[in-house]
């Protein structure tokens, strides 16, 4: 144990700058995250969902619906030609056709049961968010019928004179879902380019690995008591410590000041730290793999860029790419991307593919690392 202590702390010594470089790149994915927070407003941050409506009540109840869904939502509603919404819909010109009932406002009143029925075709996202806000507002509207007490003027006075206030809840409302959409944008543009960045920061420790074959270190290894598997390990750990100096940061800032983002805590340290064993261990191979720095600088910009891109850091992979999809499965990169954007359905798969990478990178550079030690006693 003191020995791999021993090469830790050597390691360190003479990693200063990769140390301050990781520790300066880290707080920079900060600066990162706020430059791709507006990410979210090229999407969906002016977007309106185009509905059609039939009103068959005409009431007060109806009247607030309408204003709610156009005012308060940022719907799209249209009322005229309803002989032509079902062929729209078809041409998806609208996403949902919404029918108000007859006797909604009695029925409402009264207590009975009130089914607004909403037909959608295969827009699932906007169908949900479609019915899920008629949802919320006609919970709100049986409660003002309870508060009214069977009197109809009493419960149009509610429903009128609470307009505002519901405004104000509505648009908090949208406001945190928004900041959602941001905080989770910005994160997924900062991590891209982290991934890319903390690879790239992995040169430093190839470079003092391949100095170590280069001027001697593997043979003097073989007349001291440190051995090849304290000298890696000790190696991967001052590496892993690099690597986290750049990749926790952000996590730690956004939970720092309450940001919420999609994804369990606990699960992205461990990824982080997955990843960061990843990266120390592909450091290593690559020194035992490459004889000059000129090779070195090449590839690893090439497992940088084409990494990055295949795994989705620059832009989503979709599915119609076909074959360039189903390549970047076979890329690490892609898994985390996939992991930190909260695209995955199945986190802990993510997780388990890049402990399996892990351990594969780390067999083969021990491997070639023995069989070079072993040239060296020869």
């Amino acid at each position: 144990m003191s020995n791999i202590k021993s090469v830790f702390l050597g390691m360190m010594r003479r990693l200063k700058v990769a140390l301050v470089v990781s520790l300066l790149v880290g707080l920079f994915g900060i600066v990162l995250y706020y430059l791709g927070r507006p990410i979210a407003q090229l999407y969906n941050a002016d977007d309106k969902i185009d509905v059609a409506l039939i009103d068959n009540d005409k009431s007060v109840l109806s009247e607030q619906l309408k204003i709610y869904l156009s005012e308060k939502v940022n719907m799209n509603i249209e009322e005229n030609e309803p002989e032509k919404f079902q062929e729209k819909l078809i041409n998806r010109d609208i996403s949902a056709i919404i029918e108000i009932p007859s006797g909604l406002h009695n029925d409402m009143l009264s207590g009975k049961s009130v089914i607004i029925n909403t037909t959608t075709l295969d827009d699932y996202e906007n169908g949900a968010y479609v019915s899920v806000y008629i949802d919320s507002f006609m919970r709100s509207a049986d409660t003002a019928a309870k508060a009214a007490c069977g009197d109809p003027d009493t419960f149009s006075d509610i429903l009128t004179s609470t307009a505002y206030e519901t405004k104000l809840s509505t648009l908090n409302a949208v406001v945190s879902d928004r900041e959602e959409d941001f905080v989770s944008a910005g994160f997924s543009f900062a991590e891209g380019f982290m991934m890319m960045l903390v690879t790239a920061i992995g040169i430093f420790i190839t470079i003092a690995v391949m100095d170590d074959r280069q001027y001697g270190t593997y043979s003097r290894m073989c007349i001291s008591s440190v051995t090849g598997l304290q000298y890696i390990s000790g190696t991967l750990a001052a590496s892993s410590l690099i690597s986290l100096l750049t990749l926790l940061p952000l996590p730690i800032y956004l939970i720092c000041t309450g940001a919420k983002i999609d994804l369990q805590p606990v699960m992205l340290f461990v990824i982080i730290i997955v990843y960061s064993l990843f990266n120390s261990a592909l450091a290593v191979l690559l020194a035992q793999l490459i004889n000059t720095k000129q090779a070195l600088a090449t590839l690893s910009g090439c497992i940088t860029s084409i990494g990055a891109l295949l795994g989705g850091a620059w832009f989503p992979i979709d599915q119609s790419v076909g074959f360039l999809k189903y390549l970047s499965y076979i890329t690490p990169q892609y898994w985390y991307v996939n992991f930190v954007s909260g695209e995955s359905e199945q986190p802990i798969i993510n997780l388990l593919v890049l402990v399996l990478y892990t351990i594969l990178i780390m067999l083969s550079s021990a491997v070639l690392f023995s069989r070079k030690s072993s040239v060296v006693k020869a």
